[in-house]
């Protein structure tokens, strides 16, 4: 199981940490990351250029996307919401689902 903190840079720009666990109560490794929210994932998941809580909140559950995928150290150090996409076609519309709103 994975633990992600999303912290706000400013503007569209947050700070990502995925805290892994070994174990239940273990902690094991702990990876970083810089993640921009661009328009197209703004218009995709319905969430506003000027909510931050639902950009925290779409960056969250794009993570959580990403690591039922693959393991977080295969996850770029730094990358637009977008790119997603190129590597998960379905990152789109599966997205859109998920995002509180």
């Amino acid at each position: 199981m994975s633990v992600i903190r999303v912290e706000p840079r400013g503007g569209r720009d947050f700070d990502v940490e995925v805290a892994e666990e070994t174990s239940p109560g273990v902690p094991g490794l702990s990876f970083s990351f810089r993640v921009t929210v661009d328009d197209a994932v703004l218009a995709v998941s319905g969430t506003a250029a000027g909510d931050e809580a639902g950009m925290i909140a779409l960056v969250h559950v794009s993570f959580e996307y990403l690591l039922a995928r693959e393991p977080a150290g295969a996850i770029l150090p730094a990358f637009e919401l977008s790119t997603i996409g190129r590597y998960f076609p379905t990152y789109p519309a599966d997205i859109a689902d998920r995002v509180p709103r």
